[in-house]
């Protein structure tokens, strides 16, 4: 499902009622960046309209953030929520997981939510995220799960309508589902471009899950 502009305005509405979400995400930023970097770079994956940075901005001041999206309406509410909140250190760049236009070796972590089923190619994706990244550098990815129950996925669905999600907002969250990947399958994909996993959060009939997982330096990879 393509998202236009109308669609993006009522999901960033939407999620603003669900900021546990992104508070928690960005606890684990916090947590995985060595504390000896004094201006730490993240890189936020399918910024959306910009609440994940800016928690990860409210628990880490210090912190600079590029986000990539490749909707141009995402990017605009995203710079917009950077601005109101005087987030200087804040960049929003036009972008795809697959062709990510920085540096090798620049970014301390990577965070990704629920954009790996948008991915047309996610070897290709991981490659990018592999090279970007600084020698132990993290990728922190938050992904939809593939081995949740078609019958759970109804009453989510059911909660969102009952929250006003809207239509348009439900296709958006339900069709993701449709090119998730289980666990298992990212595992793969992340040992196969070269990371090593740290950490896993989720059961395997959970709605989502989380992967912490390290770019091994050159002499181990």
């Amino acid at each position: 499902m393509q998202i236009d502009d109308a669609i993006a305005e009522k999901f960033a509405t939407y999620m603003e009622k669900y900021p546990r979400f992104y508070q928690n995400l960005a606890k684990i930023v916090r947590q995985n960046t060595p504390y000896q970097i004094d201006r730490p770079v993240v890189v936020d994956l399918g910024v959306g309209p910009g609440l994940l940075s800016l928690e990860i901005q409210r628990v880490m001041p210090e912190v600079s953030i590029m986000g990539l999206d490749p909707s141009i309406k995402m990017l605009k509410l995203a710079r917009k929520r950077a601005f109101k909140a005087d987030f200087k250190r804040f960049g929003a760049i036009l972008s795809v997981a697959e062709n990510i236009p920085l540096e090798s070796d620049s970014v301390d972590i990577l965070i990704s939510r629920f954009s790996l089923p948008y991915w047309k190619r996610p070897m290709d994706g991981f490659s990018e995220i592999f090279r970007v990244l600084k020698p132990k550098g993290k990728l922190i990815l938050e992904a939809l799960n593939a081995d949740f129950p078609s019958w759970k996925l109804f009453l989510i669905k059911l909660h969102m309508l009952s929250n006003s999600a809207g239509q348009e907002v439900i296709r958006y969250h339900v069709d993701a589902y449709e090119s998730a990947y289980t666990m298992i399958q990212v595992e793969r994909l992340l040992t196969d471009s070269r990371f090593r996993i740290l950490t896993k959060e989720g059961n395997k009939k959970d709605w989502k899950f989380v992967i912490i997982a390290e770019k091994t330096a050159k002499s181990e990879s």
